[in-house]
């Protein structure tokens, strides 16, 4: 059995994790919980998260238990955690630290620990794991590239290549997944990594793609230059230019403008010619507002990170290391503040619930998604923390 738990530094991936656990976050490929399921195919998953999440993260994994007390022994491993080795589900007791940030624990005598009770402060004896640790919205971007290396090896065309379309590199880093279509006049470079078209997603003409990239169900390339290490969830709506970037899913940027070193959220719609800076003139490390305090990335190149539900106007222009809240609706001229809160509608005002609500499930509509009513409960409990 293994308890896959949201551990106190859930709060440094705001607003990425507002409406979901730290666990179904995407970077590369796979979301972090995809990433562990697929080490252990055969266990028994229990998932512990805050309570506000608890019925929507049971909707959404119906084959998982949520926060239920522990009665027997079980493996424990951090949400924010990417296992590059497996750690055995059964053995002696154990506290699991990549470095000094500590991943997971195993425990012969789990009986009645419950969620929020976490044994951290037991004397276990340490292991040191290969592992590594999200710690911030930048840390999923940056992974990404390396993430997408070692899950999209192989190649296996079961979808359409246009034989007007070019594969420049080895044609055995493509692979098509079923539906899977590349129009005429698409160039696909794998000379930097593999690249996946997976099922019933589309490249269409005048797209230029570098690998690594992962192309989620149903997402539609159009027309847009991807650059190396980038991953596109299911169902979203790409143009324009695109460096180094992670799409949730179900996100629109279907038109030009620059994107890079970013991470959006589900449910985005970035306007014709947004743009984000992912580079200081100054060429100094980018600081991100990480809840009250500026935090020092110490990385040349960091771009935003959206919120989902986040809309954007044409011309919007984001500044290098911005925060954009989710459900921010922001139509501002000129470059924006480093920090945009929660339900923004411009720089002076709030967008009220109700007509948010209505918004968002228009756009779900359009990818046939209604929202239940345990999604709309949380973001009411979302809208009350403003």
């Amino acid at each position: 059995m293994i308890c896959i738990y949201e551990d106190e530094d859930y709060a440094k991936l705001f607003p990425l994790v507002d409406l979901k656990p730290v666990f179904d976050l995407r970077c590369g490929r796979r979301t972090l919980l995809d990433k562990i399921r697929r080490l252990y195919p055969r266990e028994k998953l229990i998932l512990w998260v805050r309570e506000s999440l608890a019925d929507v993260v049971a909707e959404q994994h119906p084959d998982c238990k949520v926060n239920i007390t522990i009665e027997s022994p079980c493996l424990f491993l951090s949400g924010r955690a990417i296992l590059n080795k497996m750690i055995g589900v059964k053995g002696p007791e154990a506290l699991f630290l990549t470095n000094d940030e500590v991943i997971g624990f195993r425990l012969d005598h789990a009986t009645g620990l419950k969620p929020g009770s976490g044994p951290f402060e037991i004397d276990l004896p340490k292991e040191q794991v290969n592992a590594k640790v999200v710690e911030y919205p930048w840390d999923l971007v940056n992974f990404t590239r390396d993430e997408l290396k070692k899950e999209l090896r192989g190649g296996k065309l079961e979808g359409g290549l246009s034989r007007d379309a070019k594969v420049v590199g080895r044609r055995n880093r493509l692979r098509l997944g079923k539906g899977g279509h590349v129009w005429p006049g698409v160039v696909l470079s794998t000379e930097t990594g593999s690249i996946l078209v997976d099922c019933n997603a589309q490249v269409r003409p005048g797209s230029f793609i570098e690998g690594p990239c992962y192309i989620g169900p149903g997402t539609i390339i159009d027309g847009a230059k991807i650059r190396p290490g980038c991953s596109f969830g299911p169902e979203c709506r790409i143009g324009g230019e695109v460096e180094a970037t992670v799409f949730q899913g179900y996100s629109n940027k279907h038109h030009d403008g620059f994107i890079g070193h970013s991470f959006v959220g589900e449910w985005v719609n970035l306007g014709a010619f947004t743009t984000s800076s992912d580079l200081k003139n100054a060429y100094q490390p980018v600081k991100v507002q990480v809840g009250a305090r500026q935090v020092d990335t110490g990385l040349l190149k960091v771009g935003c990170f959206f919120g989902d539900h986040v809309k954007t106007a044409i011309g919007s222009l984001f500044n290098t290391g911005a925060v954009v809240g989710t459900f921010a609706n922001w139509f501002e001229p000129g470059l924006s503040p480093k920090y945009i809160k929660r339900f923004s509608w411009g720089k002076d005002h709030k967008w009220q619930l109700k007509d948010a609500l209505t918004v968002a499930r228009q756009v779900m509509a359009q990818r046939n998604v209604k929202m239940s009513r345990a999604y709309e409960r949380l973001l009411d409990r979302v809208y009350s923390r403003i």
